[in-house]
C-alpha cells in the first residue's frame, strides 16, 4: 500500500534558502521543487512534504484553471493544439518594446491597456469557450485571472539530494507551457502590429499596454486592438519622464493623480547579466555539488534564482 505523504505548507521567503541549506547538510535523501512562487521540499525517509507558497489562492482560482483543462480536452481542437505544440517555440515570447534609451519628458501622455489580454487571447486562439471566458471574468479578480491562466506554464526545477550532494537535476515536464507560449506569443504580435503602424507615437509597450505620446492617437489605436479581437480601455497619463538605467529604462507618470512606475529592461544588457548568472551557478554547481564530473551546458534552467523580469512565462511556477 502506497504511503500517504504528509503535506506542511509554509510561507516562502528569504529563509527558504536558509532551510533548505540546513536540511541538505543533513544528508538526508531529498527532492526538491524550485520554482519562482511556489517551491517544495521532500523528505524521502518520513515521506513529509513542505510546501513553500508566496501567497494561498483561491478556490475560484483552481476552478477556472480546471474549466481550461477541460476546455483544451475538447477533441475538435486535437489538430490546433498539436500544431501550436510542433510550432511554439519559447524563444520568441516577447514581452516588451521600446522606441529609445534616451531621457524625454511629455506633458501628457497615454496608455491603451488590453482586458483580460492573456484569458482573451485563449478565446480568440480557439483554445477556450466563450461560456469559460465570461465565467473567468465575471467570477475572479484580475490577479485571480492572472493566476488561472498562468498556471498553463507551470514548471519546476526538480533536485535530487543524498549525503550533501546532487544526484539528479531536471527540469518537470510541462505538459500545457507550449500553449501559455502561444498566448504570450500571439498578444505580443497584436502589440507589435499596432507599434509598427504608429511607430512615431510611439514610446513603449509592457505586456498587454501600449504606451503612445500622442494622445489624439489613442482612439485609434483603441479601434485597431477591438478590431484584432482584444478589448481595451484608454488611461490617459500626465507628467510622463523617461530615464535610462543602464540595464533598463524606467518610466515614471501620473495616472489618476496618483505616481506609477515602470521598469522596461533592454533586452542586449539583460540578456548579457543572465548569461553571466548562469554561468556562475553553473561553475558553483560543478565546483561545489557535483565534485569532479566534468559537464557540458548550454542552456539550463536555473528555476528560482532566475531574475524575475526575464521570464513571465515562468511567473507562475
Amino acid at each position: 500500500m502506497r504511503r500517504k505523504t504528509n503535506i506542511i505548507t509554509c510561507h516562502l521567503d528569504t529563509n527558504f534558502n536558509r532551510n533548505l541549506e540546513k536540511l541538505v547538510k543533513t544528508g538526508i535523501p531529498l527532492e526538491v521543487g524550485l520554482g519562482k512562487y511556489s517551491c517544495y521540499i521532500k523528505t524521502i525517509n518520513d515521506n513529509t512534504k513542505y510546501k513553500f507558497i508566496t501567497k494561498l489562492q483561491s478556490k475560484r482560482t483552481f476552478i477556472g484553471y480546471a474549466k481550461i483543462l477541460k476546455d483544451l480536452k475538447r477533441p475538435e481542437i486535437d489538430f490546433l493544439l498539436s500544431d501550436m505544440e510542433d510550432n511554439v517555440s519559447e524563444s520568441k515570447n516577447m514581452f516588451y518594446d521600446l522606441q529609445t534609451y534616451h531621457t524625454v519628458e511629455y506633458e501628457e501622455a497615454v496608455c491603451v491597456d488590453l482586458n483580460s489580454a492573456y484569458l482573451q487571447a485563449l478565446f480568440n486562439l480557439g483554445l477556450i469557450t466563450e461560456g469559460t471566458k465570461e465565467w473567468i471574468e465575471t467570477k475572479l479578480s484580475k490577479s485571480e485571472r492572472l493566476v488561472c491562466v498562468g498556471m498553463l506554464a507551470k514548471q519546476k526545477e526538480i533536485l535530487h539530494f543524498n549525503k550533501g550532494k546532487i544526484q539528479q537535476d531536471y527540469l518537470e515536464p510541462s505538459k500545457h507551457r507550449f500553449i501559455f507560449n502561444a498566448v504570450i506569443q500571439e498578444v505580443a504580435s497584436v502589440m507589435n502590429r499596432v507599434k509598427t503602424r504608429h511607430i512615431d507615437d510611439f514610446i513603449a509597450y509592457w505586456v498587454d499596454g501600449i504606451y503612445l505620446k500622442n494622445e489624439f492617437i489613442a482612439f485609434e489605436v483603441e479601434e485597431e486592438f477591438k478590431k484584432a479581437g482584444y478589448p481595451c480601455k484608454i488611461e490617459e497619463i500626465t507628467n510622463f519622464k523617461s530615464e535610462f538605467k543602464f540595464s533598463y529604462m524606467q518610466y515614471s507618470y501620473l495616472k489618476d493623480g496618483q505616481p506609477k512606475m515602470l521598469s522596461v529592461p533592454i533586452k542586449k544588457v539583460a540578456d548579457n547579466m543572465k548569461k553571466d548568472l548562469m554561468k556562475l551557478v553553473n561553475s558553483y554547481r560543478r565546483e561545489k555539488l557535483i565534485g569532479d564530473v566534468e559537464t557540458e551546458i548550454e542552456d539550463v534552467y536555473i528555476g528560482a534564482l532566475q531574475n524575475k523580469q526575464y521570464s513571465q512565462a515562468d511567473l507562475f511556477d
